[in-house]
């Protein structure tokens, strides 16, 4: 008697199996090495992160270490993720589209010293969203 077992691929439901996931999963492994590079800076740096305004010096941040290891651990968590979606995890996506989502809020308060920088980190974290959230072609509707 020959036991059916079922090949990797009939394993991870096929939305999870689509391009844009593994696309996602892939953007959210660099976005988190971003974020681990963020929170080191803000650690061993902290005038790095000072910008200066109108009116003198001005802090972007008050607690660098704080900061940084809020980073630190973001990154951590969306590397953590990206392997989850790139095996084929719901739960992944959904974990990857909460710390995108958290990484373009945070973003936000880079923008007065490092906009460039700023700006491309947000762009990575709305395709992640969207490859995460985009539901190929081929595959009938599903809910994330």
């Amino acid at each position: 008697m020959q036991r059916d077992i079922p090949s990797q691929d009939e394993a991870v439901p096929p939305m999870e199996r689509s391009h844009w996931v593994a696309f996602a999963g892939t953007l959210l492994m660099i976005a988190g090495f971003f974020d681990l590079l963020n929170g080191f800076v803000a650690i061993l740096d902290h005038g790095y992160y000072e910008t200066v305004a109108d009116h003198g010096n001005r802090l972007l941040i008050f607690n660098y270490t704080a900061w940084g290891w809020i980073w630190i651990l973001v990154g951590i968590a969306q590397i953590l993720a990206s392997v989850g979606v790139l095996v084929g995890s719901r739960a992944a996506r959904r974990t990857g589209i909460v710390l995108a989502s958290l990484c373009l809020v945070g973003q936000m308060m880079f923008l007065p010293t490092f906009p460039w920088w700023s700006l491309a980190t947000m762009a990575i974290s709305v395709l992640v969203i969207f490859g995460l959230l985009a539901e190929p072609r081929h595959v009938p509707s599903m809910r994330v």
